[in-house]
């Protein structure tokens, strides 16, 4: 029988970020498992936007730290992680919006967050298919990006293997072991690993492993996608990020191409309890409804995107998020079970927010008190619930819905 001091389940950015932070911290012997391969579901299908100030003014430590980290992986490994260093753009042409973005302004103040102000002209000079007519405020972050996330969360993960974790990929945890209150380990298909450190980061599922040990997780897997044009000169190079909260939309370069996101008025949510274990075997395409809600969309989008109306969209690219409905991660201690922590339910966030969640669950598993007030992310804020609801599910596709808003 193996015998760790920390056990991590779930081998996405989110596994993956935290095994290299203990590691770094030296924490002792620390096992990843995953029971497919490494970022094979949410963490592969990010759009992988680095945009280290948004409107949940509660977080921008979380990826500031990533945007930091980013830079000593690379160091660490001595290769690209697939950041592309091009800065972001935000417009706002309602007053709401642009309320919004003052906000975000003095939060990135706040924070020593490089911002500038630029005229909505400018703007439209750094990316060539914007029209930036209605365009009122415009704001600049020149040190985010974007990122694959693939080469993010592999980078995480060779960075653990080489200060000494032990990665166990096609390993299933069947059961969480308790014992007086505490956890123990956990039984697997490769036998029994103990532990009294076991920390949930199994993404859509995670609430599903914490139901084991009586507390499912607060938050609903959500459909999050994105449509990418076919490759048009027009659209310019390796421009910034552009968010357009004021349509619910968001872009980026993808060779050649544009990468678009939405936010629908109302994103299809799943009962995590009827999930298959592989993600590589299920579609959370709802049919055909994902062209409807491009179509949707397109009108309000043409307001700053007028060229959408004649773009070929030949690819689309659908994953599950996992939303709460604060619109707020869940990171902690399980309530009633000593030495059992989550770190999940991060809203289409996990990539910018993937350093600092392993940052902060390092902090805990260790006994210390984190950097950062984790008080708005605990998992029993919303009380007693049912995440396999549909009511409760709802809260939770309406959260999405609002999150560029």
């Amino acid at each position: 029988m193996a015998n760790f001091d920390h056990i991590i389940v779930g081998g996405g950015i989110i596994g993956a970020s935290a095994a290299y932070h203990l590691a770094r911290e030296g924490a002792g012997s620390v096992l990843l498992l995953e029971r497919n391969t490494l970022a094979s579901a949410a963490s592969s299908r990010a759009a992988g936007m680095v945009l280290q100030v948004s409107r949940n003014t509660t977080r921008p430590a979380m990826p500031r730290q990533t945007r930091e980290t980013m830079d000593v992986l690379v160091d660490e490994l001595g290769a690209d992680v697939g950041f592309h260093d091009v800065g972001s753009l935000r417009l706002a042409a309602s007053d709401k919006c642009i309320a919004h973005l003052d906000a975000m302004a003095a939060d990135a103040a706040r924070h020593d967050i490089p911002f500038e102000w630029l005229d909505p002209q400018a703007a439209a000079e750094l990316i060539p298919w914007l029209d930036p007519s209605l365009v009122r405020k415009v704001g600049f972050l020149p040190s985010d990006g974007y990122v694959d996330p693939y080469m993010l969360s592999m980078a995480y993960a060779r960075a653990a293997a080489a200060r000494g974790v032990e990665i166990r990929q096609g390993t299933a945890v069947t059961e969480v072991l308790t014992r007086n209150g505490r956890v123990v380990g956990v039984d697997t298909s490769a036998g029994r690993m103990e532990s009294d450190s076991v920390i949930d980061a199994a993404g859509a599922w995670a609430a599903l492993l914490s139901a084991r040990v009586g507390y499912p997780l607060p938050m609903a897997p959500v459909r999050s996608h994105y449509w990418i044009t076919k490759p048009n000169p027009t659209y310019g190079g390796d421009h910034p990020v552009i968010t357009m909260p004021d349509v619910g939309a968001y872009a980026r370069p993808d060779v050649g191409a544009i990468l678009l996101g939405i936010h629908e008025p109302y994103s299809a949510t799943f009962d995590a309890r009827e999930l298959p274990d592989d993600p590589a075997v299920f579609s959370p395409t709802v049919g055909e409804d994902h062209w409807d809600r491009l179509a949707e969309a397109a009108e309000n989008i043409a307001r700053f995107f007028p060229g959408i109306v004649e773009a070929q969209f030949p690819n689309y690219v659908a994953g599950l998020s996992t939303y709460t409905p604060d619109g707020k991660i869940i990171l902690g201690s399980v309530p009633g079970l000593s030495g059992f922590l989550a770190a999940s339910g991060c809203c289409g966030s996990g990539i910018v927010l993937s350093a600092g969640i392993g940052g902060t669950i390092a902090d805990l598993a260790l006994g210390r008190a984190p950097s950062i007030d984790i008080a708005p992310f605990r998992p029993d804020r919303f009380g007693p619930i049912d995440p396999f609801s549909v009511e409760f599910r709802d809260r939770c596709a309406a959260s999405r819905a609002n999150k560029s808003k």
